[in-house]
């Protein structure tokens, strides 16, 4: 099915008749910084741990039900001010209309497996030098975080939430669509997740499984990940976290690993300390050590996290 194709069907499902009413936009932003050692670095500096942003999103409701929305997304360094990346809203930039039967997006955006599979387990979200998202969960280089030229459908069916995305594939250097696929179940302490991921290339793709527990101040998770790389080679990864609240803070620990063609590449343990100083400011320290890291082993961190 063509990508045009595929617009007009989502459309159709969100799309309703409606006067202009009420509308709203929100400012949004989150400023990371701190000491830094990072893993395979022997360098010690003033750096950011986690991305850095300022963003905007809003919605205005359109009558019978229907809604437009959108969200742009900048992500810079706070250390020196510059630009994260060559794309000015290189987090997202996307615009649609929501329903009762789920809601379309059209632009720059998060793909599916990404934002409901992969990002859900590492206790450290993907951030400081702790974090076991990037080395586990997304194994090989394989998956890409954002796509250009999107076109994503997210509806929630009760404790589901299901969503789908394709992409041109001129602007995400593939011979093909990219298109993933991702599902997040939630019920009181259970969380389970699935993820399929095909970005494009000749042969890559990837599966992504997920569990998390809940009890008392003890959250666990467990992820997997099983992927083929453009070379051919497969690549698998698998993660253990742990997350103990504790008053105003979170003790945080994961260990994690991925194999490519049955040679191990990384073998990582991560451990950390957060504490809110209010909802909105927590320090944060932070360890992580990899074996398989070819120079510098080991790195740490202590910054301080202000959202907005």
């Amino acid at each position: 099915m063509k990508l045009h194709q595929c617009m007009t069907a989502a459309w159709l499902v969100c799309a309703g008749a409606g006067a202009a009413a009420q509308s709203s936009v929100t400012v949004y932003g989150k400023l990371d910084a701190g000491f830094r050692k990072a893993i395979g670095s022997e360098a010690k500096e003033i750096a950011t741990s986690g991305d850095s942003r300022l963003g905007f999103r809003g919605t205005e409701s359109l009558g019978g039900g229907l809604s437009a929305f959108f969200a742009i997304e900048h992500r810079f360094f706070p250390d020196t001010g510059t630009v994260d990346g060559a794309q000015f809203w290189k987090g997202i930039s996307h615009v649609g209309l929501a329903s009762d039967y789920g809601r379309v997006g059209l632009g720059r955006q998060y793909t599916a497996a990404f934002s409901l599979a992969q990002n859900q387990i590492d206790p450290f979200g993907g951030d400081t030098v702790a974090q076991l998202r990037d080395a586990v969960m997304r194994v090989g280089g394989i998956t890409k975080v954002r796509i250009d030229g999107s076109v994503r459908y997210d509806a929630k069916l009760g404790d589901l939430s299901v969503a789908a995305s394709v992409a041109e594939s001129d602007k995400n250097g593939g011979p093909d669509r990219p298109v993933s696929v991702g599902a997040l179940y939630r019920n009181g302490p259970l969380m389970l997740v699935a993820g399929h991921e095909d970005p494009a290339g000749a042969q890559d793709k990837q599966w992504n499984l997920g569990a998390g527990y809940t009890v008392g101040p003890a959250t666990m998770t467990a992820g997997y990940a099983s992927g083929t790389m453009n070379s051919g080679v497969d690549a698998k990864g698998w993660m253990l976290g742990l997350n103990w609240a504790v008053g105003a803070g979170n003790f945080k620990a994961g260990y994690g690993e991925q194999k490519r063609a049955d040679i191990k590449t990384v073998q990582k343990l991560g451990l950390g300390y957060h504490h809110s100083l209010s909802k909105r400011t927590l320090l944060y320290v932070d360890m992580g050590h990899d074996r398989k890291a070819t120079v510098a082993k080991s790195g740490y961190d202590l910054g301080i996290l202000h959202t907005f």
